[in-house]
Formats: structure tokens, sequence, C-alpha cells
């Protein structure tokens, strides 16, 4: 496991791209060529969405393994610590908030127990009852990835000025507003770990 105190983020600068074509354009315009009647625009949203879906989840994937830790796990770390101090959850709770099985969750947590990321507790309310709470190095290294993602997340920042930034957030709200109305909400997948 890393030790977060003695960790230092070596991340290089971003410089953000210059403006150009990119891969959808290359593709638009051969399909273009192809099926005359493609709405372009759409087609360009939708794939370039796809594209920054795809690359961003690459980059929390190089995260993850460079802390080595499952995306799994960072799901029971961020549920906890979502939840605010004390940082304790019920097992219950989180395999309902991560979409496991009873089962699942219990074979994640003797894992994430294991490598001393949570504890369990008992219920001071629930004689049966189990607490799950994050340890002091299971919430600095759930801090130290974050922040490392952060920083390569930065690269909006360093693109886009605050009003573009301002301007795409409330285009894309639109959009998972509209999506998630008419096609309803994207149910919960279980996150191999």
């Amino acid at each position: 496991m890393v030790d977060v105190k003695k960790f230092e983020v070596d991340n290089p600068p971003v410089t953000p791209p210059e403006p150009g074509r990119d891969s959808v354009d290359e593709k638009l315009e051969v399909w273009l060529r192809e099926i005359p009647e493609l709405d372009a625009r759409t087609e360009g949203i939708v794939d370039r969405i796809n594209v920054l879906q795809r690359v961003i989840r690459k980059t929390h994937d190089d995260t993850l393994e460079q802390f080595g830790l499952s995306w799994g796990e960072v799901q029971v770390l961020s549920s906890i610590r979502y939840g605010g101090a004390p940082y304790q959850s019920t097992p219950g709770r989180l395999a309902s908030q991560l979409g496991l099985s009873s089962g699942a969750m219990t074979a994640r947590l003797d894992k994430m127990e294991e490598a001393g990321l949570i504890r369990r507790l008992r219920d001071p309310d629930d004689r049966r009852g189990v607490l799950i709470e994050l340890t002091e190095s299971g919430r600095e290294l759930w801090e130290t990835t974050i922040a490392v993602q952060a920083e390569k997340e930065a690269l909006v920042q360093a693109t886009l000025t605050e009003r573009d930034q301002d301007r795409l957030n409330d285009l894309l709200r639109r959009l998972v507003l509209a999506f998630t109305r008419e096609y309803g909400a994207v149910p919960k997948r279980h996150v191999g770990g």
C-alpha cells in the first residue's frame, strides 16, 4: 500500500491542446460521404461525449492502478466519504448504493479490511449490526487518489475559459435531464473489484 504521507504527486503541468480537427471530424467526413443525410452536428456531439468518456475513464483507471485500488474499492471509499463525518455506513446501505448483492459486498469489504482501508465496528444502535468505517489510511488514500485525478481533470480548466465551462455545464445538464426524462436513469452496474 502507498504511504500517502510520504507520497508526492508529480503530474506534469497541463497544456491545453491547439484548436484544430479531431478524430471525430475525420470520422464525420467519411460518414457524411457515405450517409449524406446524417445529422453531423448531433453525431459530432454524441461522438465527442463518447470519446471524452473513454479518455476520462482511462485516466481514472490509470490513477487507481497507480494506487493499487480497484473501481469497486474506490466506490466504497467514496460512498462512505460522501455520507460525511464520522465516515461510517452499513454493509446493507453500501450494497444498495453500489448495486451489489450482500455476498459481493461482504467479499469486497473483507478485502478492503485486510488492506487496512476500512474497519468493521459494532453498531451501537443494533446488537446484530455492523458499521463500516474509513480508517485513517483509507481516508488519506482516497484523498490522495482524488487529488491526483483532479490534477488530470484540470485540463478542462486549462482548455476552457470559466464562461465556456459554465456554458458547457449548462448544455450538458440540459442533455442529461432530457435523456434521463426520455429513457430513464442509467441503472447501477456492478463494477468489479
